[in-house]
């Protein structure tokens, strides 16, 4: 399986493809001149930064672009690939800006809170993530379904902690009976942001 990395204004699919080494997408520096920034202020982020994709066209004539803001959260990997290629890399796309949830000054995306929940075989796929500003302070709470035959409370704390050790908070962690949450669609939002209710 090979991650392709594309965009209609741009090019279309295929600016970016990954290896047979399977550590980032090479993108072809040579048609599309990349940035990183931060998508709050605009600043340029060095090498290995994740902030947001800026590309501008190179060699486009019908409808050139100059630093458009894809929205797309990654990083530039430093160095040369073990595959021999020298065309630079991208991370694989970790997100969006207008995904990224801002609590207790640490940036939060839905899908890295949905790679800690598949590393839990006790839990169904379905979960919810609510943010609430409560006692002064924001607070997130996991929602997640399993079986009667684990202990909830110790579930619970484990998935705390390895969110708490990868992202830098200890959210609330409620398990649920299977079938209590909503089943999810495309439509289905996972993430519901209290605080501004």
């Amino acid at each position: 399986l090979y991650d392709i990395y594309g965009l209609t204004e741009i090019y279309g699919p295929g600016i970016g493809i990954s290896c047979k080494e399977n550590c980032g997408m090479h993108y072809w520096d040579d048609y599309i001149y990349l940035e990183i920034i931060d998508p709050v202020t605009g600043e340029n982020l060095p090498d290995g930064e994740i902030g947001e994709i800026v590309i501008t066209t190179l060699v486009k004539e019908g409808a050139p672009l100059i630093r458009y803001r894809t929205h797309d959260l990654s990083r530039i990997i430093p160095g040369t690939c073990a595959c021999g290629s020298k065309f630079p890399r991208i991370d694989i796309i970790m997100g969006r800006t207008d995904d990224m949830m801002k609590i207790k000054g640490v940036n939060v995306f839905p899908n890295q809170i949905e790679e800690i929940l598949g590393t839990f075989e006790e839990i169904s796929s379905e979960y919810q993530i609510r943010i609430s500003h409560l006692d002064g302070k924001d607070t997130m709470r996991i929602y997640v379904e399993s079986t009667g035959d684990v202990d909830f409370a110790d579930l619970s704390r484990r998935i705390a902690e390895q969110v708490k050790s990868r992202i830098g908070f200890t959210p609330i962690v409620k398990v649920v009976e299977v079938g209590v949450l909503p089943r999810s669609t495309k439509k289905t939002a996972r993430v519901i942001d209290e605080r501004f209710n």
